[in-house]
């Protein structure tokens, strides 16, 4: 009888672990969830920027700071320019940065501020 109330509160501190395993593991991985500051929409084929609204289609990463997105654009017009295999393109390629983009109510992306 004793082995038997052992293996119960033994299966008791079990699941007491596990719980709070579970919470910490969704509270530490919440912290990792935040939202990007900067979208990049980068258009190849362009010369200048486009004067048609927003695609999702030409988003080309997400970046927390504004540098990052224009380093990562800049990358890319280099290898636009280059002719490498996946980047050929007739124009020298254009870009620019949307700070906090999200899609409204009418499911039109949306930027606070774009920046080239």
């Amino acid at each position: 009888m004793k082995y038997v109330a052992s293996c119960f509160n033994r299966i008791g501190k079990m699941k007491l672990s596990l719980a709070i395993l579970f919470v910490s593991l969704s509270l530490g991985l919440s912290g990792c969830t935040k939202t990007p500051e900067w979208t990049l929409f980068y258009y190849p084929a362009a010369t200048s920027l486009p004067t048609t609204p927003l695609q999702t289609d030409d988003i080309n990463g997400y970046y927390d700071t504004l540098e990052q997105c224009q380093r990562k654009a800049q990358g890319l017009q280099r290898l636009t320019g280059s002719g490498v295999s996946g980047f050929e393109a007739s124009g020298a390629g254009v870009y620019q940065c949307g700070q906090q983009c999200e899609l409204n109510d009418k499911s039109v992306l949306v930027c606070k501020q774009l920046v080239q």
